[in-house]
């Protein structure tokens, strides 16, 4: 009796504990309602994720809408506290990489918020992280796709849990796909890049642009957002594509499908001719001196002489669109620091005009990008020269759209 006692007393123990944490749990969701995700969870979930990081990490929401307090409370919640969501900071050779790139970015605070209203063409997206190079905050954006999928528990309530697995988008925010030295495939940020300003007051003034540059092996692809996958390392027996099929020739070079357009052609107005009237000098006399000659006739030119102003180019409008491409053939490579330079480049633009895509071939251009560091610029110089392009730097002015 009285080991039954004990355990009696222990069981009883442990039911007041799962009810206080049922009862904060039921608390936290009831504010969630209310309108904020707080306490309990947070702590949870920061416990959570030091159980799987090893590392202090806040949580917190932002932008949250009411409509979303509920999810946000348990499914995003979920979302960040399952183990499978850090799983690519398991030991492993694979993992080591990954591993060391994010201690090295030594996050400490994780924002989650809601993005009620994307673009329709961000429909298939369920979060979108948000980081820049340097901060120590990581920002995890949910798309309205994963309201699709709904958790009837929180973290800190007994039952079975849905969640998502948010591994993917945490390496890909994080820029944790980084590989050193030499790859078959190369995908990253690469700043500095000259391109139309659409904002400019001069017809295809430029700017500098963060660009995602894409490279194929043996072809070089733009975006003006990051696409996923074409990230791995050198192998001489070529990789799977991104979908898992077998490496094929015609895949890696064929240019990215581009959606149509339909935009109105924009048009200057014309200037009209201007015609001022003569004006002539009437003679003039002086005491004791010769008469002046009279003086010329002037007439303004007629501004309908003036050259035309050009079309401003457009970038294709679809935010998944590539820009255009640049091929090895006769490429140059430098690394200088961060700085990727390429020169002696053939490139093809890809312009919006009148609903459709045009193209346009530049020969001899001169690009210097940025990189995120040293260390890939120096992949990127290593990664074209496997694929034939030969060091070195032709000169000249950089490009501009």
């Amino acid at each position: 009796q009285f080991l039954y006692f004990i355990g009696s007393a222990h069981m009883a123990g442990l039911l007041d504990a799962v009810a206080n944490k049922v009862e904060a749990a039921a608390d936290s969701v009831a504010s969630a309602v209310a309108g904020a995700v707080e306490g309990p969870l947070l702590e949870a979930a920061k416990e959570a994720i030091k159980k799987e990081t090893g590392a202090d990490i806040d949580v917190e929401t932002e932008n949250v809408p009411d409509s979303w307090k509920v999810w946000m409370a348990r499914t995003g919640i979920n979302s960040i506290a399952n183990s499978q969501t850090w799983a690519f900071l398991e030991e492993s050779q694979w993992n080591q990489r990954k591993i060391d790139l994010w201690k090295e970015r030594a996050i400490d605070k994780i924002v989650l918020s809601v993005n009620e209203n994307p673009d329709d063409e961000d429909g298939w997206i369920v979060c979108m992280p948000e980081w820049e190079q340097g901060s120590k905050t990581l920002k995890l954006v949910f798309y309205p796709r994963a309201g699709n999928w709904e958790s009837s528990n929180s973290w800190l309530e007994p039952g079975y849990k849905r969640w998502w697995n948010l591994s993917d988008e945490i390496v890909f925010g994080l820029q944790l796909y980084q590989l050193p030295g030499k790859c078959f495939y190369k995908s990253d940020w690469l700043d500095e890049f000259d391109d139309v300003d659409p904002d400019s007051v001069f017809p295809n003034g430029t700017k500098k642009y963060k660009r995602w540059f894409q490279f194929r092996h043996w072809i070089i692809y733009w975006y003006p957002r990051a696409m996923w996958g074409w990230n791995w390392a050198y192998t001489r027996k070529p990789p799977s594509l991104p979908d898992g099929s077998d490496f094929n020739l015609d895949a890696v070079l064929s240019c990215p499908s581009l959606p149509d357009f339909e935009m109105p052609k924009i048009k200057l107005p014309s200037l009209p001719d201007i015609e001022l009237p003569d004006v002539s000098m009437p003679d003039v006399s002086l005491p004791d001196a010769p008469s002046m000659p009279d003086a010329p006739s002037l007439s303004a030119p007629s501004l309908g002489s003036m050259p035309s102003m050009p079309d401003r180019l457009k970038r294709p409008s679809g935010r998944w669109a590539c820009h255009g491409f640049i091929e090895l053939t006769d490429l140059k490579v430098k690394a200088d620091g961060k700085d990727v330079i390429l020169s002696n480049a053939n490139v093809t633009h890809f312009w919006d005009k009148d609903g459709h895509i045009d193209t346009e071939k530049k020969e001899h251009q001169r690009f210097v990008l940025k990189a995120t560091s040293d260390e890939q610029a120096t992949s990127w110089k290593e990664s074209l020269m496997e694929s034939g392009v030969e060091e070195g730097d032709t000169g000249g002015c950089c490009t501009v759209a």
